[in-house]
């Protein structure tokens, strides 16, 4: 009796990760397939592993982080222009040119001092999450695509929803 409890929780758990991995190879298979048909293409999923996730916490450090830049290559972008008008400002003789290049370096310096204190405006949509919800579930898959005689094989991380039915994206594995 007790070995066929075990018998029974050992299928139920194949079934359910067969699920997911059949889900996996799914969606997979068909973002690889868009635009084509299986009759144009030959394609073989020849391994599915999945390599981790990305929860709220991990969007908000990546939003974060990429406002981050985008911010500091404006403000570097600013000070730089501020530092042109300052040499030039240092070399006119005229006091109209002068007063000129004093108020631009005026207005850079507001600038910067704007954007320094500018706070990332992408994360609304994360104020009422948990930072431990998942958002995707990363898939290592590597596949064999023949087309024309030739076949290739090649490895990819697909970004897919938790369940697996939604595709978000992909990045070649390294």
């Amino acid at each position: 009796m007790k070995n066929l409890i075990y018998v029974l929780i050992a299928m139920l758990m194949v079934a359910c990760g067969s699920n997911s991995s059949s889900n996996y190879e799914k969606t997979i298979s068909e973002s690889l397939l868009k635009g084509g048909s299986a009759s144009d293409v030959n394609l073989k999923i020849i391994e599915l592993k999945e390599q981790g996730t990305v929860t709220v916490a991990d969007s908000i450090t990546f939003l974060t982080d990429e406002f981050r830049k985008d911010k500091q290559l404006i403000i570097d972008r600013i000070e730089l222009a501020k530092k042109m008008s300052e040499d030039l400002q240092a070399k006119t003789k005229l006091k109209s040119e002068f007063d000129k290049y004093n108020a631009d370096i005026a207005v850079m310096n507001n600038r910067i001092d704007s954007l320094k204190n500018l706070t990332p405006d992408n994360l609304q949509g994360y104020d009422s999450r948990n930072a431990n919800d998942v958002l995707s579930v990363i898939i290592r898959c590597k596949y064999s695509v023949t087309l024309g005689g030739k076949t290739v094989e090649e490895t990819f991380d697909f970004y897919l929803s938790p369940d697996g039915n939604k595709y978000y994206g992909k990045k070649r594995a390294e």
